[in-house]
């Protein structure tokens, strides 16, 4: 039986039936990285109840946490800085309490772009809350610059490469790795690019969008191997 594999979803309102409407709602691009790879997808709906974090993390196979909108800088002791964008404090209570329980289940987890930061605050880290030129967004299918992966790094065996043609559509990155969070890739400037966690060895983040690069070999290693891990 194929594995089920939740997928993080954002907080938004919709237009539906000529009305407006809140959603819980995933970009199609997860949902099809994950179905290529072989996994069956489920949208996980946003709740600030922990007991729901305990169920999802039992219930489901693996975890895509998903990209999305800014993590608000109270989570990591900051003031927030003109750049900062929408933030949502119940999307940002259910992934913490959600990565947190993943990590001490050591459960097949992909954590994207948002998701990357999401885990490092979630386990104590904190960003930078701005970066110049890094929203590429008419490169999202594309490569924007490399990503410098560390060898004998479990992201190095996975991709299958030290060097890896990435897109780039953020303007935040982790500043201070969380606890048990190892850098294992950074750009050509310096800024990290991937976390693996330190005894909990199937998650792992990156700062890119591999759902949108799916069609190269390398980044659908990443679903690839959150579907086998998670049979």
């Amino acid at each position: 039986m194929a594995p089920l594999i939740g997928i993080t979803g954002e907080y938004t309102d919709i237009e539906l039936h000529q009305a407006r409407f809140p959603a819980h709602v995933s970009m199609t691009t997860y949902v099809d990285a994950v179905r290529k790879a072989g996994g069956v997808p489920v949208i996980l709906p946003i709740s600030a109840d922990p007991e729901a974090a305990v169920v999802l993390a039992d219930r489901v196979d693996g975890v895509v946490i998903a990209g999305g909108i800014d993590i608000d800088p109270s989570a990591y002791g900051q003031s927030p800085e003109p750049e900062v964008e929408e933030t949502q404090h119940d999307r940002d209570t259910s992934e913490f309490q959600l990565i947190r329980q993943l990590v001490e289940r050591n459960r097949p987890t992909l954590a994207i772009c948002r998701g990357v930061q999401s885990l490092n605050v979630a386990l104590g880290g904190e960003l930078r809350q701005h970066l110049d030129n890094h929203m590429q967004t008419e490169l999202y299918n594309d490569t924007a610059h490399r990503a410098l992966i560390e060898p004998n790094t479990r992201l190095a065996q996975i991709t299958g490469t030290t060097e890896l043609d990435v897109n780039s559509l953020h303007h935040q990155t982790i500043s201070v790795p969380g606890e048990r969070c190892v850098v294992v890739a950074h750009d050509d400037e310096g800024n990290i690019e991937a976390v693996e966690v330190d005894g909990a060895d199937r998650v792992l983040g990156v700062q890119w969008h591999p759902e949108l690069l799916r069609h190269r070999p390398a980044h659908l290693a990443l679903f690839a191997d959150l579907v086998s891990n998670s049979e």
